[in-house]
C-alpha cells in the first residue's frame, strides 16, 4: 500500500510568544463512523507484573477507536505515552506499545486515565522518529526520559519528573479552531517544528486542546520569535510529495511512515487513499535534535 498525501490547504498563523498555530484542511477524502473520545480509551497495566513498555488497552465504545501515539495517560505504576496509533474494533482488548513519561515513579493502581492530553513534538520524536533506528525499548525509553529532563533543567523540577506535571503550567492557549479544520501545523522560535493531520474534523476536535497545551509547553524552551507563513506553506507542500509506504498492522487500520530529507511522517489509513492520523516532523528543528 502506497498513499499520497492530498493537496493541504494552511491558513493564517496565529502566534503567542515563540509559538504560531496554523489551521490546515484536507483536499480529500475524509473518514466517519470512528470514534475519537479519548475517554473511551481503557487502559490498564498487564496482569501480574506491570511492564513498562507495553500496557492493555480497551475499546469501550460500539465503534471502531482511534488510539494515538502520543496519547498520554495518567496513573497506573507511571504516566505512559502510547508508542504506536492503533484503531481498536468495537469492544476489541489488546496489548499495545508505550513509553513511560514520568520517570521517578513504579508503583500504584492498575488503571489510566486517558484525557486527550498529548506528548509534545520534542518527546514524542524520541517515541517516533527515531523508530528507524531505535526499537521501542531502553535506548528509546531513555531517549524519551532525557527529552523531559530538559524541561526539568531549564522549566524546574516536579516531584516524579512527569510530562503531566509540566504540562500543567502549560495551558490555557486561548485559541479556537476554524470551521471545517482537519489538521495544524505547529511553529515553534521562528520555525516549522511539525504538524498533525486528521481523517476529519472530529479527530482535531478530541485532541485540539492537548496539542496546543504540548506545543506551548515546547516554546518555553524556544526564543519568542514568531514563525512566518511561507515556512507553514512549504512545510505542507513538502509533506504533499511524500509517498507513505506501509508499515505493518494497527488493528482494523495500517501504519503509513516516510522520510525524505529532514521530513519525517508516520501515522495510520486505511485503504489506499483514507487517512486517519498523520504525523509530521522537521527533523532539523533545533528542539529535535538528538544528543
Amino acid at each position: 500500500m502506497t498513499i499520497t498525501i492530498p493537496p493541504l490547504h494552511v491558513g493564517h498563523g496565529t502566534s503567542f510568544g515563540g509559538l504560531t498555530v496554523f489551521p490546515v484542511w484536507l483536499d480529500g477524502p475524509g473518514i466517519s463512523g470512528l470514534d475519537w473520545t479519548p475517554g473511551n480509551i481503557r487502559v490498564a497495566e498487564r496482569e501480574g507484573s506491570p511492564v513498562v513498555e507495553e500496557l492493555v488497552v480497551e475499546n469501550a465504545s460500539i465503534r471502531p477507536l482511534v488510539a494515538l501515539e502520543g496519547d498520554l495517560l495518567k496513573g497506573g505504576w507511571q504516566d505512559r505515552m502510547i508508542a504506536t496509533s492503533i484503531l481498536l474494533a468495537p469492544r476489541e482488548r489488546r496489548v499495545v506499545e508505550a513509553v513511560c513519561v514520568e520517570h521517578g515513579r513504579w508503583s500504584g493502581g492498575s488503571g489510566h486515565d486517558s484525557r486527550g492530553e498529548r506528548g509534545s513534538a520534542s518527546v514524542r520524536h524520541g517515541n517516533v522518529s527515531l523508530r528507524g533506528s531505535l526499537a521501542i525499548g531502553e535506548d528509546a525509553q531513555h531517549e524519551v526520559w532525557r527529552r523531559i529532563g530538559r524541561y526539568e533543567s531549564e522549566l524546574g523540577p516536579t516531584e516524579s519528573s512527569s510530562m503531566l506535571d509540566h504540562l500543567q503550567g502549560s495551558t490555557g492557549v486561548p485559541l479556537t479552531r476554524v470551521a471545517g479544520q482537519s489538521g495544524v501545523i505547529i511553529g515553534i522560535g521562528g520555525r516549522v517544528i511539525g504538524g498533525e493531520i486528521f481523517g476529519s474534523p472530529a479527530g482535531l476536535r478530541a485532541r485540539w486542546r492537548g496539542i496546543l497545551d504540548a506545543a506551548a509547553l515546547d516554546s518555553r524552551l524556544a526564543p519568542p520569535t514568531p514563525t512566518p507563513s511561507a515556512l507553514a506553506r512549504r512545510f505542507a507542500r513538502q509533506l504533499t510529495t511524500v509517498p507513505l509506504e506501509d508499515g505493518g498492522d494497527a488493528g482494523l487500520a495500517r501504519q503509513v511512515r516516510s522520510t525524505r530529507g529532514d521530513l519525517s511522517v508516520s501515522g495510520i489509513a486505511v485503504g489506499n487513499d483514507r487517512i486517519i492520523h498523520l504525523a509530521a516532523f522537521d527533523e532539523s528543528h533545533t528542539l529535535l535534535e538528538n544528543a
